[in-house]
């Protein structure tokens, strides 16, 4: 009896030991391309590249970039290259995981010109004059080299590479112009500003041609977004506006700030923390424009997605700045109270080219 509960006990056990393993899923990675610049080079001019991989339950062990017209490029997160051939590359990118596992593959464009070819440059574009009353007009003047087409918006079209044009908008209105050639696009703005029944009103968009971004990378760009990208990169936007028109001995009585066009994407205000708006006079935009740190002074927090324009008395004390000491321009920063959040997820807003809306009410 002994000897038989002695061998079903020994083929339970050898039974149970030969169940077996099931081996863990592996989850595939998700690959990102952080910065491809500049994205329109000439023939033999340095171009970068960075990349990045998120691997859910492991390591990234291997990147691979490559090109429609040169093939394999890099094993490589980040590298540089001026050896892409002329043309227009479209740009693929993939990581592997230490599973083994590649991720799908991203892509970009790259546009490579010969030597030489430059963007256009549009060497004047202005409105005469640049304030008229309800149903007064002005004329566009403009004079554009390099470019295959030239447009002017809104409501105008394609146009040639000088001319003018009379306008008569009923309500202030900037005007865009699109220059566009194998390398790129530039534009420039003119605007004109329509009188409301109390002259001592002006309402104004941003100058699109002088809104923009500088990110804690080091990114310029034109579109003036605030908040933070999927990768945790810091985004400061900057909006300007034309006061030229405002005389130099005015009183400003109030300035209304108006968001309500502007576009949110994911959560900015309950992982960022409040919006703080700064007085912020700065040129042409570049890397040194980023503010680090805390900054103190903000003339406006705005701690939840924006409903309605925002007015204030330290808003209007800004403006007043500006117009005593002659200055054509009023121009603004706007950053979030924590820097970013690390969610892989782009928290931002989305002011808008030429969409952020300013109210000054002043008396001569």
């Amino acid at each position: 009896m002994r000897k038989l509960l002695f061998l079903i006990v020994m083929v339970l056990t050898v039974a149970v030991g030969c169940l077996p393993t099931i081996p863990a899923y592996n989850q595939p990675p998700t690959a990102y391309i952080d910065v491809v610049s500049p994205a329109n080079a000439a023939l033999g001019e340095s171009v970068s590249f960075t990349g990045h991989g998120v691997d859910p339950d492991g390591n990234i062990g291997a990147y691979n970039w490559r090109s429609s017209l040169d093939g394999d490029l890099s094993t490589s997160a980040s590298f540089k290259t001026s050896s892409l051939s002329q043309g227009t590359h479209t740009i693929w990118f993939k990581v592997q995981d230490d599973g083994g596992d590649w991720s799908k593959e991203i892509l970009t464009t790259v546009i490579v010109v010969p030597g030489g070819v430059a963007q256009p440059v549009v060497d004047s574009f202005d409105a005469s004059p640049g304030k008229i009353v309800p149903g007064g007009s002005s004329t566009l003047s403009w004079n554009v080299s390099g470019a295959a087409t030239v447009s002017i918006a809104p409501d105008i079209g394609n146009v040639g590479l000088s001319g003018n044009r009379v306008v008569s908008p009923s309500k202030t209105t900037a005007y865009t112009l699109t220059a566009t050639n194998v390398v790129g696009t530039v534009t420039a703005t003119a605007q004109v500003v329509v009188a409301e029944a109390l002259p001592n009103k002006v309402e104004l968009y941003s100058i699109i041609a002088e809104d923009g971004q500088v990110r804690r990378d080091g990114y310029v760009g034109q579109e003036p977004d605030v908040g933070d990208t999927k990768s945790g990169t810091t985004i400061q936007a900057f909006v300007s506006f034309d006061i030229s028109m405002i005389p130099e001995d005015a009183t400003i009585t109030s300035a209304t700030l108006d968001l309500t066009a502007a576009g949110i994407y994911g959560g900015p205000f309950t992982k960022l923390g409040m919006l703080l708006v700064y007085d912020c006079q700065y040129q042409t935009l570049s890397a040194s424009d980023f503010f680090v740190g805390p900054a103190p002074g903000a003339i406006y927090t705005i701690p939840v997605t924006p409903s309605q324009p925002i007015t204030s008395h330290v808003l209007a004390t800004a403006v007043q700045k500006r117009v005593d000491a002659g200055s054509p321009r009023f121009q603004l920063r706007f950053q979030f109270e924590k820097p970013h959040f690390y969610n892989n997820e782009a928290d931002y807003i989305a002011l808008g080219e030429g969409r952020t809306k300013l109210i000054i009410e002043y008396q001569d």
